[in-house]
């Protein structure tokens, strides 16, 4: 016999664990992220226009380019 079970409206019981400990993943995840999205701007920020143009860029691109990951 299979039993039914159903979760709490606040998610617990789900057994996705979550909680606090989860947010502060979270949060340390969403800090790594945007620390890694900062480090690119800067990189290609500095570039001269002759670097990004090898890499395909222009100046104008650079922010999109540093969101989407590229180089």
């Amino acid at each position: 016999m299979s039993t039914l079970t159903l979760p709490f409206p606040s998610g617990r019981g789900t057994g996705r664990g979550g909680g606090f400990m989860r947010f502060l993943s979270d949060l340390a995840d969403g800090i790594r992220d945007g620390l890694a999205l900062a480090a690119r701007y800067d990189r290609l920020s500095r570039m001269s226009d002759a670097e990004l143009a090898r890499l395909g860029l222009s100046r104008i691109e650079v922010p999109r380019a540093a969101l989407l990951g590229r180089r």
